[in-house]
């Protein structure tokens, strides 16, 4: 260790034992932690053994994720994830997690989501002409919960396409559905989920009986090949990333859009802006050809990302000693330890923000992206482990609020307290409730 650089229990932290989790305590005493020490705060472990780092600044955070990733395996706090999603790549590692991701990776193409559009388009007319409906009876919608709908129905037709149909028919009901009626991901709903896997591995033998390709990911990650080995996924494989991509790809986009629809109920400026940038689309409503065109609307998601990150809490473990770079110096950090990234807490710290707290799209323009430190921003995560389904999650988003600001309004309803569920996403902790309301204009 060399003169200038810092053993990590020469770091200031909290004196009392804690053990880090997806939970309101440890959101709570992160609040208040980072307020009170610097950049790098020493835990102490509770029940764990290994000496635990919570990282404040985009430096060393930066540094474990891009600079010196190869570092870095997956942390702790996964063991629910992963009885609820299996191997896939959200909880994998090593050289499997590398093959994985290389296979994945090519149905997350731009053109392969360019062709999905057009289903998430006619998923939101849908959605649509049940508020239309709901607008002219004066009824309110639960917001958390038909986002919850809406974004699960469109990752399983980019999934199944029509065998969604057929699924739903044979089984009566959409199977699925338990992801958006259960909240909890308990170990409970974790083995209910889990027993789906039968009704993918049908499908695909199905498939394969009928010698049948679709235009889905199922088709594509059940064609792909690692360009090594040149072997298909096996199949307990492929189910865990199909498994993974339901849940991760709903729950990020069905959050956002829950707080996104709420703060534009809270700030007519922005929603104006909005109604402006939508109605200069021509046509009915905006498609994939349109989305250079909704930049406002893509800013708006943005800034309701920065305020409400999905994954609110990420961690690491060190493989090997490793040194952090700091604005005070670099920190050693030994080998075992966890490291816990919060995008919540940097996202909202006024050191590289202004007015951290208030929601303003308007700091995601072209020339604020370009001033800001890009490091600063993470809520699909960096580097390698950087979210692979971002891009697909961005259109859907900008394509729901594009088509439906054109055509409406939401009014908050008032009744339980809007406050944070901070378990494994950032949850609404009680269901917002909105009415739909016809533009006029």
């Amino acid at each position: 260790m060399s003169q200038s650089t810092r053993s990590f229990d020469s770091a200031k932290g909290p004196d009392e034992p804690f053990d880090i989790n997806v939970d309101d305590a440890t959101f709570a005493r992160l609040g208040r932690w980072t307020r009170e020490y610097g950049d790098i705060i020493p835990i102490q472990p509770d029940q764990r053994k290994s000496a635990a780092f919570v990282l404040n600044h985009p430096d060393p955070i930066r540094h474990v994720l891009i600079g010196n990733h190869k570092n870095y395996a997956k942390g702790v706090g996964f063991e629910r994830v992963k009885m609820l999603l299996g191997n896939g790549i959200i909880v994998s590692d090593g050289d499997f997690w590398r093959s994985q991701r290389r296979m994945i990776q090519p149905a997350f193409h731009r053109k392969i989501i360019a062709a999905q559009a057009s289903m998430m388009v006619r998923c939101n007319q849908a959605k649509l002409a049940d508020w239309r409906k709901k607008a002219e009876q004066g009824q309110t919608v639960n917001l958390t919960e038909e986002m919850s709908e809406l974004s699960l129905e469109v990752v399983l037709r980019s999934l199944f396409s029509d065998d969604l149909d057929a699924l739903m028919d044979a089984e009566g009901a959409n199977p699925f559905a338990m992801l958006v009626e259960d909240v909890t991901r308990d170990l409970k709903l974790a083995m209910k989920f889990r027993a789906l896997t039968r009704l993918v591995a049908a499908m695909m033998a199905k498939r394969r009986e009928e010698s049948r390709i679709e235009h889905d990911f199922l088709s594509l990650l059940m064609e792909t090949r690692d360009k090594d080995t040149a072997q298909p996924m096996s199949d307990k494989a492929l189910i865990d990333e199909v498994m993974t991509i339901i849940v991760a790809g709903h729950e990020t986009t069905a959050g956002t859009l829950n707080w996104a629809w709420y703060l534009l109920s809270q700030h007519s400026d922005v929603e104006c802006a909005l109604h402006a940038e939508v109605d200069a689309i021509a046509g009915d409503g905006p498609g994939f050809d349109d989305l250079p065109a909704l930049r406002y609307t893509r800013q708006i998601i943005d800034e309701s990302l920065r305020l409400y990150p999905p994954v609110w809490l990420f961690s690491s473990k060190a493989i090997h000693l490793d040194v952090l770079p700091t604005p005070d110096g670099p920190v050693e950090i030994p080998a075992g330890a966890d490291l816990f990234l919060c995008p919540y807490l940097l996202h909202r710290d006024p050191r590289f923000w202004d007015e951290a707290d208030g929601f303003n799209p308007s700091r995601f323009s072209d020339s604020s992206n370009r001033e800001r430190n890009r490091d600063v921003y993470f809520p699909f995560s960096l580097g390698s482990r950087r979210c692979i389904g971002e891009f697909f999650s961005l259109v859907d988003m900008q394509l729901h609020l594009g088509l439906l600001a054109r055509h409406l309004t939401l009014q908050h309803v008032p009744g339980k307290p809007v406050d944070i569920e901070p378990h494994i996403n950032l949850r609404a902790r009680h269901s917002i409730q909105m009415l739909p309301i016809l533009r006029t204009s």
